[in-house]
């Protein structure tokens, strides 16, 4: 670790001990939306990364999942097309509606780009998911995706799996050539408590939040070429 930012730990750790004493500590988080209500949620930042340093490949015809903002953000003039798709029939902002291990009803070949943002872990059947993604892909397409590591049970929801940079190439290489996959993790140790604790970006700096550390990352994100 940088020298002056482990020291700024240090001393924040330091700081924080001297007025806030362990009896007044929370054991409920400031948010119960992941951040929402605070501003912008800390996984969300890391998607937004990701996908801004990727933007030259998001063109041509796109697919994203449960609406299209990231599509028009992030693909400007290059994208000539796009959908957005969700096993919601009440989301208004989708036009397709499937669930992404079945999906017949999506062509073979279809899409250049494909979207695909803290999804996969959603989805129990998640290898019929990837074999979809790859079938829908246009030969020479690229897939964008992002999947949490770590989150809160939500125990009314749908989460199903956590992944590790190690298991998301290995899903991924089921269908995508190995040399295709490129894997990378964001977040660090004080990012990931305060993302459990539902804090968002705006209560941490830019330079806490842009540390990497592979240990301790938030989401992984992987880029493929099919």
């Amino acid at each position: 670790m940088n020298p002056i930012l482990s020291l700024l730990f240090k001393i924040r750790g330091f700081v924080m001990r001297i007025i806030k004493p362990r009896s007044s500590y929370s054991l409920v988080p400031m948010s119960e939306v992941f951040g929402f209500d605070r501003g912008l949620p800390i996984d969300r930042y890391y998607i937004e990364k990701f996908l801004e340093k990727n933007k030259k490949v998001i063109k041509g015809y796109c697919l994203e999942v449960h609406d299209s903002a990231y599509t028009k953000r992030f693909g400007e003039d290059r994208v000539t097309k796009f959908d957005a798709l969700d096993i919601d029939t009440d989301n208004k902002l989708a036009n397709i509606y499937a669930d992404l291990a079945k999906a017949e009803n999506i062509p073979d070949n279809t899409y250049d780009t494909l979207i695909i943002t803290h999804t996969i872990g959603l989805i129990p059947e998640h290898e019929k998911a990837v074999a979809n993604l790859y079938r829908i892909l246009k030969p020479g397409g690229h897939l964008l995706l992002t999947a949490s590591t770590m989150g809160p049970f939500i125990e009314n929801g749908s989460g199903f799996w956590r992944y590790t940079t190690k298991s998301i190439p290995y899903l991924l290489g089921k269908h995508f050539s190995e040399k295709s996959i490129k894997t990378e993790a964001y977040g660090n140790v004080l990012t990931g408590q305060a993302f459990w604790a539902g804090l968002a970006t705006q209560d941490l700096s830019k330079e806490e939040l842009d540390y990497k550390d592979s240990r301790f990352p938030i989401i992984v994100t992987a880029i493929c070429k099919k």
